[in-house]
């Protein structure tokens, strides 16, 4: 017993000792570990080190809080002041929102295009699935359709274009600066708020989507007013607040799939209440059920539509779920062990879990649509008072305030853990609220601290040391997202920057010209709504489009990829008239996104009149191994195929067969190039054969010694795995350069 009292006396003695340093000291000391810790993880890109400062950082801090006797700074604010500086927080939010907005993001990635397709149709009062007013597309995406009325009723208002669009996303992201200062100002105070404001306004995280035509942002801002209600109606208690609550639930699952877990946060919540205070439920059911009501009202199409299409109501989850066991198989990887077997979802579950808390200070979202480099999602300065903000709430995890912030936290986390690729910025994108609600925490409870310590004048300073972070704060934001990510080749292209570039090219040649288009890009959302209205295009193929075998009275133009650029002699032979241009990378010179060629309907005409039939039949084969009947067969005057969509679904195999007229008697050398199987046989003998091995395999080559005159020839491909592509060269016997085989040369039997 005695040694027991000495223990405890001992151990009181220490927390005397140390609490005698005063709160603020010690959160000093905590603010010094973490910027070390912060060093090792967000710098150098050591983990463990970090992690063992952070560590040390939240204790520290919680000993600062149990050497403290108030719960923070709390003050009064100037109306004048508050206005003000509310005024100065909303211009930079929009600033940050609208600056370069013609030029970041570039493009229209095909996410935007199908909403801005789906709000044509809407707008439009265009059938689909048998309605006119969806309240779920299931096309692409498959997503709840309140999203693109909010964009049809823009299109309506300013026409049709992106940036319409993505002016619903500036919306909606504008509109949670105001939404999160006042959900701030009610937990923490007025200059908490302003804080809380100034975050959210340049963290570029939210700045980010808030530019983009995702629908992800009006979660962000339906999560914020959910918690805001959430906590009146705990607080206040009124009929109003519950109402709201529940109507604000329900509009949360019309939005982006991750708001369907804003009602999961909530019903912790609810729990906790019910452990904790039962007496809320028996003084307000009343208010409760008026709250139900109003959430059935607002969610009833959407549960109808549930009801009736379950399939297609859970399917986009399904196909991105680490239970998606054929998924995880195609895609290998981090996702199957050594032995080539899928890794069971717990473990799956767990290094998401690890990597998604890693993303705000270690390694951040790879995605280059949602970030630059994979940097960590918060800047080196807002990372260390999220680790402290964080820390304090877990440890204060069952007082209330913090029992809600950590329920939605964790439950919007899963929209990530449940799915591949993460650590992914979009679908936990409810996040970024609660993530900055830890980061405010932490700065309330330090100027509590120095309030408490050293007076009111000592805090001013602290609150100047404060501002001047809040500006380096902003200053890294804009560098990260206008500078990083604006200039990130990676960024620039993956917003289908390609694909919308050809859409409105297509667009300006109008209904007198008819575009040759790569089928890929012709299915392609963001194509045909940058094309929109015009339908003045066709699928590209080498038996339609070379020669131009349409009888359309129109002039045409080839809109094709660098890969097809073996095909530019070819077309510049035939049509000599033609207009050449092409359109470059912006940050990669060398790389041709696409090019064109015009010919005037004259020049078409005129090869028409004069164009002999030539080429290979190739018979195409469902299978891989040519037996059968074929499905179809074609004359092909090329082979030069690099299959974005597959002629045949499946794994398929061709056979083309015709003849080969050699002009003189001479050594002949021919090249396949395939990702699988090819091989070619001249009067029966084999000339060449590979196996392909898939992207990037070696060409297969071979030389046949040929008279002059005509011989048969036979040539095979089979593809048994994605990416297929078959084309056959072979060395030019007049110039000695790799060419084509071109036509002139082929006959059908």
């Amino acid at each position: 017993m005695k040694k027991k009292k000495t223990a405890k006396k001992s151990g009181n003695t220490l927390f005397r000792r140390i609490s005698g340093f005063g709160p603020f000291n010690l959160a000093a000391a905590s603010l010094t570990l973490a910027l070390m810790g912060q060093w090792c993880m967000f710098v150098q890109k050591w983990w463990l080190p970090g992690l063992v400062f952070f560590t040390l950082a939240v204790t520290v801090f919680i000993l600062a809080d149990n050497s403290s006797k108030k719960d923070g700074l709390e003050e009064p604010l100037d109306a004048k002041v508050e206005a003000l500086a509310f005024l100065g927080l909303m211009l930079v939010g929009i600033f940050f929102r609208i600056y370069m907005m013609d030029q970041i993001p570039a493009g229209c990635f095909r996410d935007e295009g199908q909403n801005g397709n789906e709000a044509i149709n809407i707008m439009n009062g265009i059938e689909v699935d048998g309605t006119r007013l969806p309240v779920y597309i299931e096309r692409w995406t498959q997503n709840a359709a309140m999203y693109m009325y909010f964009i049809a009723a823009f299109f309506k208002l300013f026409g049709i274009g992106v940036m319409q669009i993505r002016a619903v996303s500036i919306v909606f992201g504008v509109l949670c600066i105001p939404a999160f200062y006042f959900l701030v100002r009610r937990l923490m105070g007025p200059r908490m708020a302003i804080v809380a404001g100034f975050l959210i306004a340049v963290t570029s995280w939210h700045v980010n989507f808030s530019r983009i035509g995702f629908l992800g942002i009006v979660t962000v801002f339906l999560a914020i007013l959910c918690f805001y209600f959430a906590w009146r109606t705990y607080v206040k208690r009124k009929p109003f607040d519950f109402i709201m609550l529940g109507v604000l639930t329900a509009l949360a699952l019309y939005s982006y799939l991750a708001g369907r877990l804003i009602p999961a946060g909530l019903l912790l919540f609810c729990a906790y209440i019910l452990v904790t205070e039962m007496k809320f439920y028996v003084k307000n059911w009343k208010n409760i059920l008026i709250a139900l009501a109003a959430f059935m009202i607002v969610i009833f199409p959407l549960f109808h539509y549930a009801l009736k299409n379950p399939e297609q109501f859970s399917s986009r989850q399904a196909v991105v779920s680490i239970f998606n066991q054929e998924m995880l198989h195609e895609v290998g990887g981090r996702y199957v062990e050594k032995d080539g077997k899928n890794k069971h979802w717990t473990k799956l579950y767990a290094e998401s879990f690890a990597y998604t808390m890693l993303m705000y200070n270690y390694k951040g979202d790879g995605n280059p649509r949602h970030n630059a480099g994979a940097m960590p999602m918060l800047d080196f300065i807002t990372g260390i008072f999220l680790v402290l903000g964080f820390g304090y709430a877990l440890i204060n995890i069952f007082k209330p305030r913090y029992f809600l912030m950590m329920s939605m936290y964790f439950s919007f986390m899963q929209a990530g853990l449940f799915s591949t690729e993460s650590p992914q910025a979009y679908r936990t994108i409810a996040e970024i609220p609660i993530v900055l609600l830890f980061v405010v925490v932490a700065v309330w409870k330090i100027l509590g601290y120095a309030r408490e310590q050293y007076g009111k004048n000592f805090t001013k300073t602290v609150m100047i040391a404060g501002a001047v972070l809040l500006a380096c704060v902003g200053y890294l934001n804009y560098d990260r997202y206008f500078d990083k990510f604006g200039n990130n080749p990676g960024s620039w292209a993956e917003f289908s920057t390609d694909e919308f570039s050809v859409g409105r090219y297509v667009h300006s040649l109008g209904d007198d010209w008819q575009a040759m288009v790569p089928p890929a890009w012709v299915e392609s959302y963001t194509f045909r709504f940058a094309a929109y209205p015009y339908e003045n295009f066709v699928q590209f193929s080498l038996a339609d489009c070379v020669p131009i075998q349409s009888k359309l009275r129109k002039n045409f133009s080839y809109v094709l990829d660098e890969s097809y650029m073996p095909l530019l002699p070819i077309i510049k032979k035939m049509y000599p008239g033609g207009k050449y241009s092409e359109v470059r990378h912006k940050f990669i010179p060398t790389e041709v996104l696409y090019f064109t060629y015009e010919v005037p309907y004259e020049a078409v005409k005129a090869y028409q009149e004069t164009a002999k039939v030539n080429g290979l039949t190739g018979a195409y084969y469902r299978g891989i191994d040519w037996k059968g009947a074929p499905l179809f067969t074609r004359l092909d005057p090329f082979i030069l195929f690099n299959w974005t969509i597959d002629p045949i679904m499946g794994p398929f195999s061709v056979k083309w067969t015709g003849r080969f007229k050699a002009e003189k008697t001479a050594d002949y050398i021919f090249i396949t190039k395939s990702n699988d199987f090819s091989d070619l046989y001249m009067d029966g003998k084999e000339v060449l054969k590979t196996n392909g091995e898939g992207k990037g395999a070696p060409d297969g080559r071979g030389s046949a010694h040929l008279s002059a005159g005509f011989h048969t020839i036979q040539l095979r491909y089979h593809e048994s795995i994605h990416y297929s592509k078959m084309q056959f060269y072979w060395r030019n016997p007049e110039t000695g350069d790799e060419e084509v085989v071109p036509s002139d040369v082929l006959y059908p039997r």
